[in-house]
């Protein structure tokens, strides 16, 4: 019988088998990550670690009662992964398309190739796509798989870009931000009382929020709560960043959202955001030391396979952690809310082709992509070569507002049924939360 809901765990402990300049190498049942260090380890201690970093040390005792209470489902979960990391290839005829795929399972594929399988259009064929990449995956990186939890601080924003429906010009959307002690609260219970090893701190480019008070924010959580701490807030001053990178901050969540400058004008038409800056800002807090959490949005007017396979190989080329690339789902008080909303599939296939491009990334499956998906609560992402999501711990009363797109999965869920939800989906299909590192 699995371990209960109740006490499920967001990582499990790790054992310090390396030790190498600030990285350590941690042992999970046999299976072994690569992780950024700033303790003081020796060999044997045991640790959590959450997207590549160590975050907490742990006794030996306590560890080992953990570890002991997690092998055997461990093992189990690890068996369903590996049954569902199959692929049949006998339903396609298409010699090129088998081709390409099978030689995807040896080494990454190339960009003509990346373009062939985009284009495809036969159900087979797509499932065979989708079916290689979660091999792929699995191939690569195990059933490990990152959960983090998400506040949604605030729904104000100062920008206008044209997709998004928490733009400054929607009128129409009841606004909100939250205190300073809610916000810290918040994070504090659900790192100590709910077990979350990572939390996403995301708002609208809110400035209501000075750098003076996101450093206090982080301060107050980092002290009193083991937890690796990620900013979804926009584009802020690069001293900015180092003032929080300072105060415990190590991770962002910053999309670049497409690699075409004409599209990425388009969308910013009433906006301050310039593409270099944003690029540069990414490449620089990369320099800094954060953790990069980057991608586009699939679907966008104007962007053809050429132009998504353009932006998967933009986002390769910046190197980040972790891979966010979702649907751009059209809302109704913005400009562009006539346009076409991409389907499920051609979403999976995007993610599928990324993964085949970058066979061991770590790639975030998006609520956008669960909204899509909401009757299978998220799975086809994960079965398509994703391997991390978001839980969203925000209060009911404030994440029904923060209307990005409409509709938007998990948001008259109640907390425990958020959780409950996603554990059971992780277990269905053998996932565990041991660390995906580095």
């Amino acid at each position: 019988m699995f371990l209960s809901i109740t006490n499920m765990c967001y990582a499990i402990p790790g054992k310090v088998a390396e030790l190498f300049d600030n990285k350590a190498t941690i042992d999970y049942f046999g299976e072994k990550r690569t992780v950024l260090n700033e303790f003081s380890l020796n060999i044997g201690d045991f640790v959590y670690a959450q997207a590549g970093v160590v975050i907490q040390k742990i006794e030996t005792d306590i560890a080992t009662r953990i570890l002991e209470s997690w092998k055997e489902d461990f093992m189990k979960l690890k068996k369903i992964d590996e049954e569902l990391a199959v692929v049949d290839d006998t339903v396609v005829k298409d010699k090129k398309i088998l081709e390409i795929l099978k030689k995807s399972d040896a080494s990454p594929i190339n960009k003509e190739d990346a373009l062939e399988l985009l284009k495809i259009r036969d159900n087979d064929e797509i499932s065979l796509l989708l079916q290689t990449a979660n091999k792929v995956r699995q191939k690569n990186l195990k059933n490990s798989s990152c959960i983090h939890g998400i506040i949604e601080f605030s729904n104000y924003c100062k920008n206008n870009c044209s997709y998004c429906g928490i733009r400054k010009d929607n009128l129409k959307l009841k606004r909100y931000r939250m205190s300073e002690d809610e916000i810290v609260n918040l994070a504090i219970y659900a790192a100590k009382e709910l077990n979350f090893k990572a939390i996403v701190l995301q708002s609208g480019e809110d400035d209501f929020y000075t750098t003076d008070i996101l450093v206090r924010l982080i301060k107050k959580i980092k002290e009193k709560s083991d937890v690796l701490i990620i900013l979804s807030i926009g584009e802020r001053e690069l001293d900015d960043y180092a003032k929080m990178y300072d105060a415990g901050c190590r991770g962002v969540l910053i999309r670049f959202e497409t690699s075409n400058p004409e599209i990425y004008k388009n969308i910013h038409i009433n906006g301050k955001s310039d593409f270099e800056k944003r690029i540069n800002l990414i490449k620089n807090l990369r320099e800094m030391g954060y953790l990069i959490i980057t991608g586009f949005l699939i679907g966008l007017p104007e962007q053809t396979n050429q132009i998504i396979i353009e932006d998967i190989l933009f986002s390769v080329n910046l190197k980040p952690d972790m891979y966010s690339i979702g649907p751009f789902i059209p809302h109704s008080e913005t400009p562009l809310k006539d346009s076409k909303k991409i389907d499920l599939e051609s979403s999976l296939k995007v993610i599928a082709v990324l993964r085949l491009l970058d066979p061991e990334s770590k790639i975030l499956e998006t609520t956008a992509l669960e909204t899509l998906d909401k009757l299978n609560n998220g799975k086809s992402g994960l079965l398509s070569g994703a391997n991390s999501l978001m839980i969203n711990i925000t209060p009911m009363k404030h994440k029904i507002f923060y209307n990005i797109y409409e509709n938007k999965a998990g948001v008259e869920d109640e907390l425990k049924d958020s959780i409950d939800k996603t554990i059971k989906l992780l277990y269905s299909i053998g996932r565990a939360p041991t660390d995906l590192g580095i």
